[in-house]
């Protein structure tokens, strides 16, 4: 969207190592691996880190679980919030490394209004307090070993 429409700027990243790489078997064995449409970083963070993935085809996001269960796949990347919909599979990290997987973007004219430093302010408070509280304890439904396996870190925003 920033490319296509000047109004519009990447103002900061929000969330680090958001995915996780779902599989069955082996790792080790993972030759075919599906991955969301237009995600170019992605690609490369696996192709660094597992060198044994011969082919990586894009594929619609929605469609990567139902495409791993019927073995058109060995591997998908997916969201990690995704990842509570498929227990069934095992799960690893996407890199070796943090790296950014959401960014803000807002509209340019936006960003020296009172309303966007006051949501900014906002966002800082919850990301503290996801980031200072053992979130699992908290909420049953989210599974502490895939949020371990991916590191995902929240992080706040410079006003």
């Amino acid at each position: 969207m920033v490319k296509e429409n000047s109004n519009f700027s990447i103002y900061a990243p929000v969330i680090m190592n958001a995915e996780v790489i779902a599989y069955n078997g082996d790792l080790n064995e993972v030759k075919r691996l599906g991955i969301g449409q237009q995600r170019e970083y992605l690609k490369k963070l696996v192709q660094e880190r597992y060198p044994q993935i011969e082919e990586i085809t894009e594929i619609s996001s929605n469609m990567l679980p139902y495409s791993l269960s019927m073995d058109i796949i060995d591997a998908a990347v997916i969201d990690i919030t995704k990842a509570q919909l498929v227990p069934q599979f095992n799960f690893a990290p996407v890199a070796n490394h943090d790296y950014i997987s959401y960014v803000l973007v807002v509209r340019n004219d936006m960003v020296n209004k009172k309303a966007f430093k006051q949501f900014i302010n906002m966002y800082n408070a919850a990301v503290e307090n996801i980031n200072s509280k053992n979130v699992f304890e908290q909420d049953k439904n989210i599974n502490e070993q895939i949020w371990e396996i991916s590191n995902v870190k929240f992080l706040p925003i410079s006003n």
